[in-house]
C-alpha cells in the first residue's frame, strides 16, 4: 500500500483493520519456522544469521527486541500494530519512505516460537493482501548453552506480489 505522505498511525490502523481476518497471501503457513533446504515453487529463500553476544542478559534483551518489533530498524521503518499485544493474529504494518513516498506492508503473526527450557524465541509473520511480497519470514533467537554464543537468524520465503515488486526485486 502506498501514501503520498508518511500516513499517521490513525491511517495506517484504517487501512489495517479489514485485513484483520484476510487470508495470508502465501499458502506457505509455518514452512519457514523451522531450516528449509529448497524453497517452494516460486518462492526464493533469504537466511541471514548472526551472533548477537553472549550470555543470558544478551539472550533476554533480543528476546524483548523480538516482542517490542526492535528487529525492525528505526531509522528506515516504523511498526504499527493494529491493536496492543504480542501474539499469534497480531496485525501489523511496517511503514517505510522511499523516494518522497510511503509505503505500508501489512503482516500478521502466523505463529510463535516460545521454548524457555531451550532459550529459544522467535515468531513468523504471514504478508496480508496490501504487501508487495508474499510469503513468510521467521525471526529466531537463541543462546547456545554450550558456547554462550546467542544467535539470530532470519528466514524468509518471498516472491513478488505485485508489479513493481517485480520490476524492483533486483534493485
Amino acid at each position: 500500500m502506498f501514501f503520498a505522505h508518511r500516513p499517521s498511525d490513525a491511517r495506517v490502523r484504517e487501512r489495517l483493520a479489514p485485513l484483520a481476518q484476510a487470508a495470508f497471501t502465501h499458502g506457505i503457513e509455518g514452512l519457514t519456522r523451522g531450516p528449509i533446504q529448497q524453497p517452494p515453487g516460486r518462492f526464493r529463500l533469504d537466511v541471514f544469521r548472526c551472533e548477537l553476544g553472549h550470555g543470558e542478559a544478551v539472550y533476554a534483551r533480543a528476546v524483548e527486541g523480538l516482542r517490542s518489533f526492535s528487529n525492525y530498524p528505526a531509522t528506515f521503518t516504523r511498526v504499527v500494530r493494529l491493536s496492543p499485544g504480542f501474539g499469534v493474529g497480531t496485525v501489523f504494518g511496517t511503514v517505510a519512505s522511499h523516494f518522497g513516498f510511503a509505503s505500508m506492508q501489512p503482516c500478521r503473526i502466523a505463529f510463535l516460537i516460545d521454548e524457555p527450557e531451550e532459550k529459544r524465541f522467535g515468531y513468523g509473520l504471514g504478508t496480508l493482501p496490501g504487501h508487495v511480497l508474499s510469503g513468510e519470514e521467521c525471526f529466531v533467537v537463541w543462546l547456545d548453552e554450550g558456547s554462550g554464543s546467542v544467535q539470530y537468524e532470519i528466514r524468509v520465503l518471498s516472491r513478488p506480489a505485485t508489479f513493481s515488486a517485480r520490476v524492483g526485486r533486483p534493485l
